[in-house]
């Protein structure tokens, strides 16, 4: 045993305290999902439920929830709840007699699991970024960029682009000494991402997936020599919005966020916000200006579903802007027919309902929760006035193989009826000054009209399913 500087001299024993492990000032909520910090989630989440629990039990005589089932003696039954049971096998403390009127808060499992999705996601290509190659076959992407412009709704104004100028990428992309724009990459490799997965390109889900993350990596990777090299022009404009709906796609909502936020600022550059307005003097022809009219109230769109979805201030609607409906001007071409424009005068009322339903919140008039829900559920029953009119989820129950407006029809269901489940979780954010506060399912106002919105969202999604696997079977039947 070492002895000190004054002990050595003496000739004496030096005592050492003995040491008392400390105590944390917090007691673990449950030992058996804390023993290690692999389960630190599960004890997050449990911790939540805890206290959401006694939330719930507070206000019971509100509150007619269903059952939760609990283990029984046998191990025939278990709950339903991700952390109600620990993963060393040994019975959790946390587990109490179950009470009728109790309830788990689904609303904090499932954002919990999606933001566990949405980190991993962006992790894995956090690094992919960095090591992985893209190995694309030459013909592959070639199918690919034609099946994305026959089978693809036309949009965001890609029209306006020359094709062919997409058509040569799969040529010459790896030769040497050949250099191709950043900008044209990104558009090139979002076109790849949405082509591959398209039913008319014929590859395999596996495959299919591998590819579309191959896209997508190539597409984050000219991402920041195209934004050193932006000046605003419309090729630029189409770049922001591909990227901004593919990395949605991918979870990574604030790279989604960031490019949609350029895509509004080169639409002020192109002043697309002021096509009919006095101070616009540029000509056009007017096959070109319903072009640009149609992809300016698409951008109108996104950043109404943005700020509904994501909590994001308002960007292109927070200016002043003046642009017409296309085809409203008597020297417009005649209105076209078929699926893709029906889709979009749907989906154009759509946004005018979310555009009133924001200005609703934003009067000062409408001071009561009450007030503000019975309006709100006004707007809902709007909404689902036009999707009756329409007959679009009748549509989709007998639609085929027309995949171009298959999906253009699905866009605008899903975005509706998602529309109106956010619409009353908005209510949750009435009394709170954070722009993104923790949702729980007693702050959310309950409507038969939500009830209905989440039943057809999950029809239609199922009828999405059955014809992927139609059009699977045919495959395989056609060799």
């Amino acid at each position: 045993m070492p002895q000190c500087g004054r002990c050595k001299p003496n000739d004496l024993e030096c005592v050492y305290p003995v040491r008392v492990k400390r105590r944390s000032a917090r007691p673990l909520i449950d030992p058996a999902l804390s023993a290690d910090g692999s389960n630190a989630a599960l004890s997050t989440i449990l911790d939540r439920l805890q206290r959401l629990e006694a939330q719930t039990a507070a206000g019971s005589s509100s509150t007619n929830g269903q059952s939760i089932p609990t283990p029984s003696g046998d191990g025939s039954e278990v709950s339903s709840s991700p952390v109600a049971f620990s993963t060393t096998g040994h019975e959790s403390s946390a587990l109490t007699p179950h009470n009728s009127d109790r309830e788990m808060d689904a609303m904090t499992v499932l954002k919990d699991a999606v933001d566990q999705v949405q980190e991993l996601r962006k992790r894995s290509f956090g690094s992919t970024a960095i090591t992985s190659s893209i190995d694309i076959p030459t013909d592959l992407a070639k199918t690919w960029v034609a099946n994305y412009f026959q089978h693809m709704p036309a949009c965001m104004f890609l029209g306006l682009l020359d094709r062919r100028i997409i058509d040569l990428i799969p040529d010459i992309i790896n030769l040497p000494h050949i250099h191709v724009d950043p900008v044209i990459l990104v558009i090139y490799y979002s076109i790849m991402y949405h082509g591959c997965s398209l039913k008319a390109s014929n590859v395999a889900s596996t495959s299919s997936l591998g590819y579309m993350n191959s896209s997508y990596l190539g597409c984050l990777r000219a991402v920041p020599s195209w934004e050193r090299e932006a000046s605003g022009t419309m090729t630029d404009l189409i770049a922001a919005l591909f990227t901004s709906r593919v990395a949605a796609e991918f979870f990574d909502y604030d790279l989604a966020w960031k490019m949609f936020k350029h895509a509004c600022e080169y639409c002020q550059t192109l002043n697309l916000h002021k096509l009919d307005s006095d101070e616009n003097n540029t000509f056009f022809s007017e096959a070109k200006c319903d072009n640009e009219r149609r992809g300016f109230w698409e951008v109108i769109q996104i950043d109404l579903f943005y700020r509904l979805i994501l909590n994001t201030p308002p960007v292109i609607t927070n200016d002043i802007w003046k642009v017409n409906l296309p085809w409203l001007d008597p020297d417009s071409d005649p209105l076209p027919q078929g699926m893709q424009t029906i889709a979009f005068l749907a989906s154009s009322r759509v946004s005018l309902v979310i555009a009133r339903f924001f200005a609703m919140l934003d009067d000062p008039e409408n001071t009561t929760k009450p007030e503000i829900v019975a309006k709100t559920e006004d707007l809902c029953r709007e909404m689902q006035q036009i999707f009756a009119e329409w007959q679009l989820m009748e549509w989709l129950e007998g639609a085929q193989d027309n995949e171009q407006d298959i999906w253009v029809v699905a866009d605008v269901i899903l975005t509706g009826y998602t529309s109106i489940i956010y619409m009353f979780r908005k209510m949750a954010l009435l009394n709170s000054t954070s722009p993104r506060p923790p949702t729980t399912d007693l702050d959310i106002p309950d409507s038969p009209i939500v009830e209905d919105a989440a039943r057809r969202l999950i029809a239609a999604l199922n009828r999405l399913l059955i014809l992927a696997l139609i059009w699977q079977i045919l495959k395989h039947l056609n060799g």
